[in-house]
């Protein structure tokens, strides 16, 4: 049994897979690695740093085909770095819907 104080509403789901993002305010595209993700945010690693606040469109690829991409629109609220790259926390604005098959 895990004895631990969990006071998030959701539990963090550890997911490693692909990130492609977009600034809202540019068409450069970026490339980064997903960490985790919650009801309401995600955590992401990039070679590129993005300020606090930045609105960022990201489009989630899960390793296997059966599983449609993820499209949405994140804030940046925190942004550390080590050595090798950033990592990039964000909250969740809006989930698109993709079309049922």
């Amino acid at each position: 049994m895990i004895n631990h104080a969990e006071k998030r509403d959701f539990m963090r789901m550890f997911i490693d897979c692909s990130l492609s993002l977009t600034t809202t305010d540019s068409s450069k595209n970026f490339q980064g690695h997903m960490i985790n993700l919650s009801n309401k945010g995600l955590l992401f690693t990039s070679n590129q740093k993005f300020e606090v606040g930045a609105i960022l469109k990201i489009v989630l690829t899960p390793r296997h085909s059966e599983t449609p991409p993820v499209h949405a629109t994140v804030i940046v609220v925190r942004v550390s770095s080590n050595e090798l790259s950033y990592e990039v926390a964000c909250k969740i604005r809006d989930i698109e819907s993709q079309p049922a098959l």
